[in-house]
């Protein structure tokens, strides 16, 4: 989609100063290429960008000194600096805790594994909230900074920022234009206190006092036709104030517009307040300082819009900012860290949280009809090799435990990075290891793993591997976005023989197990929708040329049935459809299958005989079905977990459920669907 100019925006009012105050004077630049976010704490800058964090010296705030910097920090999205200690978040690769102490040296000092992208960050008290896109905010005690350990999660939906005070935390949540406040105070189990509409796309939140403020952008709510005909589209922009006085029952108190714009690819949008002064990062349409003495008169008091990049045919977007007294650091995404003189405006942010939340002791409970096996880590997946499970565990790598007729751990195989999922085929495993690359291990008796081999993507980590039969081929997930296809017959000497992205996301486990006729992968995308992939090709494995491009929302999935030419894909209603390689046809004309059933959902799907399990993991549910006769599923029974369930497996007739941090479930033998 191409940019709404917001230049022909401000042109129909004169001079940009004329609707947007004064332009702020750059005085420096840091050499830093493009950057994400900034942080002060005192008189030192941290600013990350590029998986890297550096740390500046600005007693002589016009000219940072460069002190240190420490690489190996991801997909760097938010950073926040509290008690020396800088969290940092990195979307698919987690959270970074590094130790600023001593600002020349930074030293990493935990790598904890979130239960999603982690997009935004805040601290509040020993608490670190944690935004996580669709999964909405995770909770992690961070008093041992070393060794975070999880709490809870509130279900908010889309999150993207998030900010607390005195046990109430607000967040902004994206596509779904909502502000939604949650009761943290009891850590361990969150509550959502209310849901309240935006005129934009949520992002950026700050509190003050009894006022809340929300930075919004994208398309404005009412929106009917996607392009510049509809006066709602790209005109989501801007900055709404609302009176929490009562959390429960936020009151808009007014709302600004920053200029109608809409461009994919850069979607944040972020907000602090200093005194009467409000400090509004808007990407593309640059950075704003308000006047919000008045909360129900704001105006616009100093504007600055980043340099224009040739390359990318747009201005460079601001991804986040930190003040100090007189200058504000704004990060170009694509371009450098700016400084920005703002005499009089600019006013070091305090944060006023005088009393957070604390943090009660663990009280561990199973879900009726199930067993649990906790691991230190979150589980992701698991797999049999016999009647060993293989159990891919996050920070804890990849425990072998026999589960009958007792939980038992027999083995726990260490990985350089978070265990994120584990398949078998004949007498290897297959480790997807985040950071770690792909293992490829023998499994010997007692359930000992040992490594042989060894696959990496430069720069991307490895969030799932399918190993389809006969097994020379691994496909893999690597980084956000790329699907990968590794020749591992020679389990030593791994071939990366075909990689490919489309556009949208890999949100996680969207390639299929299997392969269609014996021949085929497939690989879906947010976007851009399913995209097949022939292992037989003549001069190996290629693009089959086939594309169904609907979206059905990355929370979903497919699964083949054994007639091995057609798979059953999930919709979010929790109804699916059966979709064949070569179909043509729009969704709207498919037929769709359900129970019929109020309050289903969809997730990721995992077929065993005739009974179908689907695992929402934003949502925590798992749904059974008896799909005996396809066409009429039968709802067998559904859980709602504290978890976050991935693909549900059965073995010798038994339910076994990987839930995150919730540990690995096992259905009770008494217990049936």
């Amino acid at each position: 989609m191409a940019a709404y100019s917001a230049d022909r925006d401000r042109g129909q009012a004169g001079r940009p100063s004329d609707r947007y105050g004064r332009e702020l004077a750059e005085v420096a630049r840091l050499g830093l290429k493009g950057c994400m976010d900034a942080a002060v704490a005192g008189n030192v800058l941290f600013v990350i960008g590029g998986g890297k964090l550096t740390v500046w010296d600005i007693s002589r705030p016009a000219s940072p000194v460069r002190l240190g910097s420490l690489g190996n920090l991801g997909n760097t999205r938010q950073i926040e600096v509290k008690d020396r200690v800088a969290y940092i978040t990195a979307r698919s690769d987690g959270l970074f805790l590094v130790d600023v102490g001593v600002p020349q040296t930074p030293k990493l000092l935990s790598h904890f594994d979130t239960i999603e992208m982690a997009t935004g960050i805040w601290i509040t008290g020993k608490i670190a909230l944690v935004a996580q896109r669709t999964y909405g905010v995770q909770l992690v005690d961070v008093s041992n900074p070393k060794k975070p350990l999880h709490l809870g999660t509130v279900r908010t939906g889309e999150a993207q920022s998030v900010v607390a005070r005195n046990g109430i935390a607000y967040v902004g949540v994206w596509a779904a234009r909502k502000l939604v406040v949650c009761d943290i105070r009891d850590p361990r189990r969150p509550q959502v206190l209310s849901k309240t509409s935006l005129d934009g796309y949520g992002d950026g939140v700050w509190v003050q006092g009894k006022y809340c403020f929300v930075s919004t952008g994208h398309h404005a709510a009412g929106m009917k036709k996607r392009n510049e005909s509809d006066p709602c589209f790209g005109g989501g922009h801007g900055l709404e104030i609302f009176d929490v006085s009562d959390p429960s029952k936020p009151a808009r108190v007014s709302r600004i517009k920053t200029p109608r714009f809409y461009r994919i690819g850069m979607d944040m949008w972020d907000v602090a307040v200093s005194g009467r002064y409000a400090y509004l990062g808007d990407t593309y349409n640059g950075f704003f300082i308000l006047d919000v003495g008045d909360p129900a008169r704001p105006r616009f008091a100093a504007h600055k819009q980043l340099p224009f990049v040739k390359s990318r045919n747009a201005h460079s977007p601001v991804g986040g900012f930190a003040v100090t007294d007189g200058y504000v650091y704004v990060a170009g995404a694509w371009s450098d860290l700016h400084v920005l003189a703002a005499p009089g405006l600019a006013r070091p942010v305090e944060i006023a949280d005088p009393d957070p939340p604390g943090i009660r002791p663990p009280q561990p409970d199973a879900p009726t009809g199930f067993r649990v096996y906790r691991p230190k880590g979150q589980v992701w997946a698991v797999t049999f090799a016999g009647d060993t499970a293989l159990v891919a565990a996050g920070s804890a790598g990849v425990h072998t435990v026999q589960l009958w007729p007792k939980i038992t751990r027999l083995h726990v195989f260490p990985t350089d990075g978070f265990a994120c999922d584990v398949k078998v085929y004949g007498s290897r495993a297959y480790v997807a290891e985040g950071k770690g690359g792909l293992s490829i291990c023998r499994l010997g008796p007692g359930g000992v793993l040992e490594r042989i081999g060894r696959y990496r993507s430069r720069g991307r980590s490895i969030r799932q591997v399918v190993v389809p039969a006969p097994g020379r081929y691994a496909l893999v997930q690597a980084g956000g976005s790329w699907f990968e296809i590794v020749d591992v017959s020679d389990p030593r000497r791994p071939v990366r023989v075909l990689r490919d992205s489309q556009p949208g996301l890999l949100y996680g486990y969207q390639i299929m197990e299997g392969l269609y006729e014996n021949r085929y992968a497939c690989c879906f995308w947010h976007v851009s929708g399913f995209h097949w992939y022939d292992l037989r090709g003549e001069n190996g494995p290629m693009r089959s040329g086939d594309n169904y491009p609907e979206r059905v929302g990355a929370a979903n999935g497919l699964a083949l049935l054994e007639n091995g030419t057609e798979a059953l894909c999930t919709l979010n209603d929790g109804r699916y459809f059966l979709l064949k390689r070569t179909e043509k046809r729009p969704l709207a004309e498919l037929p769709k299958f359900g129970t019929g059933q109020a309050g289903l959902s969809g997730g990721k799907p995992s077929i065993f005989g005739n009974t179908l399990y689907v695992s929402n993991r934003p949502r925590g549910t798992v749904t059974v079905m008896d799909i005996s006769d396809i066409t009429k599923p039968k709802l067998l029974a559904k859980y709602r977990l504290d978890g976050n369930p991935g693909l549900a497996v059965e073995h010798n007739g038994v339910a076994v459920i990987p839930a995150g941090y919730q540990g690995l479930l096992v259905q009770a033998e008494t217990q049936t669907p």
